[in-house]
C-alpha cells in the first residue's frame, strides 16, 4: 500500500523543517532559518481529535518536542510533540471508534487497526494522514506515535469477535505495527556537520521502521568539542550531554580521546565516506599553474618552499610557485580533524629527511599567524588580494564542492600531489556500554551503509570507502574523478606526540640577543678575513630577518664591568618587533643596534656570569604563550673572566633556575671554537633543551635557529645530552 504524503522519511508532513538543508541541495554555507519548511507542507483546518487521544487543549500537533537550548520549545530530529498524560474519568485511553475521522474520510469511522494485509493502521488520507497514527512535529522528519495499547484493547475485541463470526483471518497487531516490545531505544548521535544532513536523512528512516525499536537524534557538531566532553576536559556550549555515538570527520579523533579517556571512545569497524586532504586554490591561480605545466607532475614537495621549510634545509624539486605569491592556510590542528590530518601527512611526507625536525619547525613558525578554525574561515576572501597574493588552501576535497554549490565568484579547484593524499574517513565510534543502544547501534550501522545510503554521502561530495569519486566529479567544476593514492595514516601514540609538538612550536617568539664584546671579537677568524665581531653581526642581521613581525626581541651586549662590576648591558630592552617608537620600529632599532656596537679592545669575556644574568631575566619576565630563548653569540674563547663564576658554579645555579613549567632554551652560537669549547658549551646548554653550534657562513644561521627551535619536540633528557629527536 502507498504510503500518504508526509509518511516518508525526510517529508514535512505538518509544518515539516530542517536545520539542514537537504542531502542534494546546495545551499551549504547560507544560515538556515528557524522558520524555514518543507516544500511539502501543506495548510490545513486541524481534524477534530477523538476523545481517547488525550491531546491537551490547543495544542498543536508536534508542540514541545526539544532541540537543545539553541531552539527553545523545538524539536528533536524525528521527534514529536503529542501530550500524554494519564488516564482519567473523563478522557478514559479505552474507547470506542470515532466517527469522522479526518483527512480525507469525510464519513466512516477511523479503523484503529489492520482489516488486512498491507493497510496501514488508521484511516485518513490527506496529508500529513487523518489518523492519529502518524503525528509529526514541526521538526519531524516522517516518525512514527505507536498508541498506547489500553486505547486499542475495546475496538480491537469487538473487530476480532466481529471477524471470527465472518469468517475473516485476523492478522497479528502488534506484529504490524513493529514488534517493538518495551520503550523504544533513544540513540544520542554526534556528527561531524559536513555529512549530518546525509546521516541525518538516513536516521530518519531508521527511527521511522518499528521494527528497529529505536530512535536515532541527530546533532551536527564540531568533533573538537566531542573531544572535550569525552575526555572530561571541560563542557563545551554546543555539546553539554555526551552523546551515545560519535561520527567525526576522522579516525584521529579517536586516537586522542583514547590517549586521555581510554575506553571513552570504541570505534566500530564502520566508515561513512572519505574525502581526501587536497591543495585547493582559485580557478585562476588553477588555470596559471596548468598552462605552466606545475599540473604535470604537482608535488608536495613544492609546498615545503611556499610555506619557508627550505630554511630548515629542504629542498624541493622545482621552483614554480613564488611563495611571495601565495596566502597559504591551514585549518588549526588543535581543533579541526582537517588540520590534524594535515601535519599529520607533513609528518609522514618527511619520515626519513634528515633535516625533518628542522623543516617542520620552519613550515610550523610560517603558517602558526595563518591557520583558521573553520572551512568557512578558510574560504574568506577567496581571491587575489590587494598585495597580489592568492589563497592556496590544504583542505578537504568535499569543501571545493560545497564551496562551489554557493556560485563564488572565484570558483576553487583542487590540485592532487602526486605523493598522495590521507583522507577524512567519518568513522561510526561508539561512546555508550549501554547493551541495548550498542545492539541498536550496530542496526543503525546496517542502514548508515547501504547504497541508497552512498548514494546520499556522493551527493554531498564525498568519496566511497574505496575512493570511487561521485559522478559529478569534473575538472570543469574544480574536482577530479580519478582514484587517489591514500598515505597510510598515523597511530595515536603518533597524532598524539604531532600535535603536541605543532602546540610547542606554534607559539611567538620571545628572544634575548646576548653579543660578545670583548677584546678578541675585533680579531679576525683567519688571517685578511672579517672580524669575529663583523661574522657575529652578519649572522645576527640575517636571522633578524626570518622572524615574524609578532616575534618579541632585545638586545644584550657584554663583556667584562660593563656597569660596574656587571658584565653585561642592555641596548634593546625586549619589545614586539612591529612596536613603534615614535617615528622608528622595534626591528628599526635593534638594526641601529647592529650597525653601532664595536668590541672593546681591553674587555675580557664574562660568560659565565652573563648567562647566568640573562637566564635569571629571562625567567623573571617569562612569557607563558611564546616560547622563551636566549641567543647568545661568543667568539669561541670561552670565559676569561678572573673575577667571574667558575663553570661547576654556574651549573649548580643554572640547575636552581631551570623549570620544565617556565622553559627558557639556551643556545650558543660561537665562532672558532675548537671541539673542547664546544663540549664544554654543550654541557650549559643541554639542560635548557638548547645547543651549541659552531657556523662557518652567516646563511647557516636560519637553520641553526630552527634546528634549535626544533628541540621543543625533544625528551627532555634526549635535549639535555644534545641527542637527535
Amino acid at each position: 500500500m502507498t504510503r500518504p504524503p508526509g509518511d516518508h522519511p525526510g517529508e514535512g508532513g505538518f509544518g515539516s523543517s530542517s536545520d539542514f538543508p537537504t542531502a542534494d541541495s546546495t545551499d551549504w554555507f547560507s544560515p538556515r532559518s528557524a522558520a524555514s519548511s518543507s516544500s511539502h507542507e501543506v495548510p490545513q483546518a486541524e481534524p477534530a481529535q477523538p476523545e481517547w487521544l488525550n491531546r491537551a487543549s490547543g495544542q498543536p500537533y508536534g508542540s514541545g518536542g526539544f532541540t537543545g537550548a539553541s531552539d527553545p520549545g523545538g524539536h528533536s530530529y524525528g521527534g514529536n510533540g503529542l501530550a500524554s498524560s494519564p488516564p482519567s474519568d473523563s478522557q478514559p485511553y479505552l474507547s470506542a471508534p470515532v466517527p469522522g475521522g479526518g483527512g480525507g474520510s469525510s464519513a466512516g469511522f477511523d479503523r484503529p487497526f489492520p482489516t488486512g494485509p498491507g493497510e496501514s493502521v488508521g484511516g485518513g488520507h490527506g496529508p500529513g494522514g487523518g489518523s492519529d497514527e502518524y503525528v509529526y512535529g514541526s521538526g519531524g522528519y516522517g516518525s512514527r506515535k505507536k498508541r498506547k495499547r489500553g486505547a486499542l484493547i475495546g475496538p480491537m475485541a469487538g473487530a476480532v469477535g466481529l471477524a471470527l463470526l465472518l469468517g475473516v483471518a485476523v492478522y497479528a497487531f502488534t506484529e504490524k505495527s513493529g514488534g517493538c516490545s518495551g520503550d523504544a531505544v533513544t540513540l544520542n548521535l554526534a556528527v561531524a556537520k559536513e555529512i549530518a544532513p546525509a546521516v541525518k536523512n538516513i536516521a530518519d528512516g531508521f527511527s521511522d521502521d518499528d521494527k528497529n525499536c529505536a530512535k536515532a537524534i541527530v546533532t551536527a557538531t564540531e568533533p573538537s568539542a566531542v573531544r572535550t566532553l569525552l575526555t572530561g576536559e571541560g563542557v563545551t556550549s554546543t555539546t553539554a550531554t555526551k552523546p551515545d555515538v560519535w561520527i567525526p570527520d576522522s579516525s584521529l579523533w579517536t586516537g586522542m580521546v583514547e590517549m586521555r579517556a581510554k575506553g571513552a571512545a570504541t570505534p566500530t569497524k564502520t566508515k561513512l565516506a572519505t574525502s581526501p586532504v587536497v591543495v585547493i586554490v582559485p580557478k585562476t591561480l588553477y588555470s596559471v599553474l596548468k598552462s605552466k605545466g606545475f599540473l604535470d607532475q604537482p608535488s608536495w614537495d613544492n609546498l615545503l618552499k611556499a610555506a619557508g621549510g627550505l630554511e630548515g634545509g629542504a629542498v624541493t624539486k622545482n621552483d614554480l610557485i613564488n611563495p611571495k605569491l601565495l596566502d597559504m592556510r591551514v585549518l588549526d590542528p588543535n581543533s579541526t580533524g582537517s588540520g590534524m590530518a594535515s601535519i599529520s601527512m607533513l609528518k609522514t611526507l618527511l619520515a626519513g629527511d634528515a633535516a625533518a625536525a628542522p623543516i617542520f619547525a620552519g613550515i610550523t613558525q610560517k603558517i602558526r599567524k595563518t591557520t583558521r578554525p573553520t572551512i568557512e574561515k578558510m574560504y574568506a576572501r577567496f581571491g587575489q588580494d590587494t598585495r597580489g597574493r592568492f589563497p592556496l588552501l590544504i583542505a578537504p576535497e568535499q569543501s571545493v564542492m560545497r564551496f562551489n554549490n554557493t556560485k563564488p565568484k572565484e570558483p576553487a579547484a583542487a590540485i592532487y600531489p602526486t605523493e598522495g593524499e590521507v583522507s577524512m574517513d567519518y568513522p561510526v565510534v561508539l561512546t555508550t556500554s549501554d547493551k541495548k543502544k550498542v545492539e541498536a547501534t550496530h542496526k543503525l550501522e546496517a542502514a548508515l551503509t547501504t547504497p541508497d545510503a552512498v548514494k546520499k554521502y556522493q551527493a554531498l561530495g564525498f568519496r566511497t570507502n574505496d575512493f570511487k569519486a561521485p559522478a559529478t566529479f569534473t575538472e570543469a567544476n574544480g574536482l577530479s574523478a580519478k582514484r587517489i593514492s591514500p598515505l597510510p595514516v598515523v597511530s595515536a601514540e603518533e597524532i598524539y606526540k604531532i600535535t603536541q609538538d605543532w602546540a610547542k612550536l606554534s607559539l611567538g617568539i620571545r628572544m634575548l640577543a646576548v653579543l660578545d664584546i670583548s677584546g678578541t671579537m675585533a680579531q679576525p677568524i683567519v688571517p685578511g678575513g672579517k672580524s669575529r665581531m663583523q661574522t657575529i653581526l652578519d649572522i645576527a642581521g640575517k636571522g633578524l630577518a626570518n622572524f615574524s613581525p609578532d616575534s618579541e626581541i632585545g638586545v644584550w651586549a657584554f663583556s667584562t664591568n660593563l656597569v660596574g662590576k656587571q658584565d653585561w648591558k642592555e641596548a634593546v630592552p625586549v619589545a614586539q618587533l612591529d612596536k613603534k617608537f615614535g617615528s622608528i620600529s622595534q626591528v628599526d632599532r635593534i638594526k641601529q643596534a647592529l650597525v653601532s656596537v664595536q668590541a672593546l679592545p681591553t674587555g675580557d669575556t664574562g660568560l659565565y656570569d652573563t648567562i647566568l644574568g640573562s637566564y635569571a631575566y629571562m625567567r623573571k619576565t617569562y612569557a607563558q604563550d611564546r616560547i622563551n630563548s636566549i641567543v647568545l653569540f661568543t667568539d669561541g674563547i670561552g670565559n676569561d673572566d678572573k673575577n667571574g663564576i667558575s663553570h661547576g658554579q654556574l651549573l649548580q645555579k643554572m640547575q636552581k633556575l631551570i623549570s620544565k613549567d617556565q622553559p627558557v632554551q639556551l643556545i650558543v652560537i660561537s665562532i672558532g671554537s675548537d671541539k673542547k669549547v664546544l663540549k664544554l658549551l654543550t654541557s650549559i646548554t643541554g639542560p635548557t633543551g638548547g645547543a651549541a653550534y659552531i657556523p662557518t657562513k652567516p646563511e647557516e644561521i636560519s637553520k641553526i635557529f630552527l634546528e634549535a627551535l626544533s628541540k621543543r619536540m625533544c625528551d627532555p633528557q634526549k635535549a639535555a645530552n644534545a641527542q637527535k629527536c
